[in-house]
């Protein structure tokens, strides 16, 4: 199914009505005045000069902070330097702009929370902007809710959180150039929503309303602050779903959800007031382009298999050795092994590192190369179980410029595969689906590795099981 388009029709007109603490001014955006490009000017010349200045990058300074502790107080002369992607022209933000690394293809956005209403006026979207970050705090304005955010002071009732940049210390702190970019949407898939994303301006093809939500308001009118609303999205043989949050003061909040067609949509991700869920956010009801006939999943059955191990051939129970395959330890003496599991009946492999000795453990197993160039919408499966779920992690990764030798792992591009993994949670005896995961983007001959991390330590010594790893393509 695709993503049901919301005929965006005569009704917007209706939402302009609507009475909220929006500014209807819809001016357009003041440009830098020439004291602020003076400041500016100095700022970036002593970056240049001055040893003691740096311009840091949003993913260096997000790293500094984990979600929970207490704001971090930042006494260095450090600048950080983004393009605005979000904007409360509509009263869908509030006191706060998102901005990220880059116009296009961004790796890594964050959150300013700012005293100023009407903020589109001089923060437009794609405006470059330049945070001096001396005298500022880096935490959360609801500690725990992992949006990581640069504000103005501590909060003086919760000292672990933070409040907003006063309209008088604006001034000495954030700066735009006269430079305003066109913001490309990132396109993603739903199950690439993650932590390192929160902040950027996305997209999602061949999502929809469900049509439960068919001639309902984007607002629900029982909703004083926000509404979240479940959308979903094709995904290779299935659907994935994810929220929409808006503000009741948005200005388009009596527009109905139509479920009839399907589309994209561009939105800011971040997370739920709690911090429960990754939300979508848009900027305008335009954002949302569901005019296209729904998506229908595809019928993988008809699908050719390329590539697929079941690890029947393996006998024994000590390290695993296929032909083609890279069974290499990065870090520690454990690698996977071929082993025989009583629950499913079927040969497999696993990874733990119980009992080690080991401070670190860092295994991958990778497959022989996989050519996709020879085939078109390929899918990716595999299917993950556990023992003692204590703490370890499994990534699944793909390179497509690995030269095949273990001397070249660390150094060769992996991308992340968003892939599911079972969970600590999860009983020992189950066996879980990766999902059908889509390969179409990547080129070339391609390697998947398992990444296994863990130690000896008893909180993340845990052990994966790993079976059934196909590729089908058409």
């Amino acid at each position: 199914m695709k993503i049901n388009s919301i005929k965006i029709i005569s009704v917007i007109l209706i939402t302009l009505l609507l009475s909220s603490c929006v500014d209807d001014n819809f001016d357009v955006p003041t440009p830098s005045g020439s004291e602020e490009n003076k400041e500016l000017s100095i700022i970036l010349g002593n970056i240049a000069n001055d040893i003691n200045w740096n311009l840091v990058s949003i993913a260096d300074l997000k790293s500094r902070y984990s979600s929970g502790s207490a704001p971090v107080a930042i006494t260095s002369n450090d600048v950080v330097k983004g393009y605005v992607v979000s904007s409360d022209r509509t009263g869908n933000f509030f006191q706060e702009i998102y901005i990220q690394d880059s116009p296009e293809n961004p790796t890594a956005g964050i959150r300013v929370v700012l005293n100023l209403r009407s903020s589109y006026t001089r923060y437009n979207v794609g405006r470059e902007v330049y945070v001096y970050l001396n005298g500022l705090y880096l935490g959360e304005t609801n500690s725990g809710d992992g949006i990581i955010s640069i504000g103005g002071k501590v909060n003086p009732d919760d000292s672990d959180e933070i409040e907003v940049i006063s309209e008088n210390q604006l001034g000495n702190h954030v700066f735009r150039s006269t430079n305003t970019e066109t913001i490309i949407p990132k396109t993603i898939k739903v199950a690439e929503i993650g932590d390192n994303l929160i902040g950027t301006f996305i997209r999602i093809e061949d999502a929809f309303f469900p049509a439960e939500l068919d001639g309902l308001t984007i607002i629900d009118p029982n909703e004083d602050f926000d509404t979240q609303r479940t959308l979903s999205a094709c995904n290779g043989s299935g659907f994935s779903e994810f929220i929409l949050e808006t503000s009741s003061f948005a200005n388009f909040s009596q527009v109905k959800m139509q479920s009839d067609e399907g589309g994209a949509i561009s939105a800011i991700l971040t997370k739920d007031f709690g911090g429960n869920n990754f939300v979508v956010v848009i900027n305008d009801v335009e954002d949302i382009q569901f005019n296209e006939s729904l998506c229908q999943p595809l019928d993988l059955s008809t699908f050719t298999p390329i590539f697929e191990e079941d690890f029947e051939g393996t006998s024994g129970s000590g390290d695993l050795t296929i032909t083609g395959w890279t069974n290499y330890s990065q870090e520690g003496t454990r690698l996977f092994r071929s082993y025989n599991d009583s629950n499913s009946g079927s040969r497999a492999t696993s990874i733990g590192a119980f009992r080690s000795g080991d401070a670190s453990t860092i295994t991958w197993l990778i497959t022989p190369s996989i050519n996709l160039d020879a085939t078109a919408n390929e899918f990716f499966s595999f299917e993950s179980s556990n023992s003692f779920a204590d703490g370890s992690e499994l990534e699944v990764l793909i390179s497509t410029d690995w030269d095949g030798t273990e001397a070249n792992i660390a150094t060769a591009t992996w991308n992340s595969l968003p892939a599911a993994v079972v969970t600590d949670s999860e009983n020992f005896r189950n066996w879980v689906s990766s999902g059908d995961v889509d390969l179409s983007s990547f080129t070339g001959n391609a390697y998947i590795a398992f990444k296994y991390i863990g130690s000896g330590d008893s909180g993340s010594d845990g052990t994966f099981e790993i079976d059934n790893i196909k590729v089908v393509a058409q």
